[in-house]
C-alpha cells in the first residue's frame, strides 16, 4: 500500500472507537474541517504528516483507550471536567481546547507550570483545567466570550491572576492565550459557543 492510499483498516478502527457505523462517518467527511485538513496535507511544504507514524499512534492510543477504558461518556467523571451537559460545559470545552497548548518551561527551567486545586497539584493539560475551575469558582467569568472581547475587564493582569501558578514557573506563552481569547471573542460576537457548535453540526433550531 503507498502512503496515498486511505488504509480501511484504521478507518474501521476510528469508527469503532467513535461508536460510528458507515452511514454517520460518511456524513461525518462532509465537515469543512476535513477539507482544510486534506488541503492542508496535500500543500504543506514546511510541514509533513508521516503515513506510518499516525497509523502507529493511533493504534496506540486506541489500545490505551481500551485498556483505561477510556470513552466520551467516561470524559466527565474526572473531577475536574463539567459534570453538566447544558451550555456551560460547551463554554468551558471552548475555552480549553482555546488555551490548549505549549505548557513546557520557557528558557531552560525545569521546573513546570503547575495549579493547586481541590488539595492536588496539577500540571500540563490539567493544570489548565483546573485553573479555569478555580476561576469560575472565584466568579470571573473566564469562559464567557463576552468577558474576553471587554478589555476593561479581561486584562492581562486578570489573567495573570486567573493562571497564577503554584510552582516558581509562570504560564507559559500568556500573552498569546489572551490573544487567542481576544479573537474568538470577536468570531464569537453577538452569538454562543452553543449556537455555533449547532449550526456546524447542522443542528440549530
Amino acid at each position: 500500500m503507498s502512503d496515498d492510499e486511505a488504509d480501511l483498516d484504521l478507518f474501521a478502527l476510528i469508527r469503532k472507537s467513535l461508536g460510528l457505523d458507515s452511514q454517520e462517518c460518511a456524513s461525518k467527511s462532509e465537515l469543512p474541517v476535513l477539507k482544510d485538513a486534506e488541503f492542508i496535507y496535500n500543500n504543506s511544504i514546511d510541514v509533513a504528516v508521516d503515513y506510518g507514524g499516525t497509523k502507529a499512534a493511533a493504534a496506540v492510543i486506541w489500545a490505551s483507550m481500551q485498556k483505561k477504558g477510556y470513552s466520551r461518556q467516561t470524559w466527565s467523571e474526572h473531577d475536574l471536567h463539567p459534570k453538566a451537559k447544558d451550555e456551560s460545559t460547551v463554554n468551558f470545552i471552548f475555552t480549553m481546547d482555546l488555551l490548549n497548548f505549549c505548557f513546557w518551561p520557557e528558557g531552560s527551567s525545569e521546573i513546570v507550570y503547575a495549579v493547586d486545586y481541590r488539595g492536588e497539584r496539577w500540571t500540563g493539560y490539567w493544570s489548565l483545567v483546573a485553573a479555569l475551575q478555580r476561576a469560575l469558582h472565584e466568579d470571573i467569568p473566564i469562559t464567557d466570550s463576552h468577558f474576553w472581547q471587554d478589555e476593561s475587564e479581561c486584562t492581562e493582569e486578570v489573567l495573570q491572576h486567573v493562571f497564577r501558578s503554584d510552582s516558581q514557573t509562570s504560564m507559559p506563552l500568556l500573552n498569546e492565550r489572551l490573544a487567542c481569547l481576544r479573537e474568538a471573542g470577536k468570531v464569537l460576537y453577538n452569538v454562543s459557543a452553543l449556537l455555533t457548535l449547532e449550526i456546524f453540526t447542522g443542528h440549530a433550531s
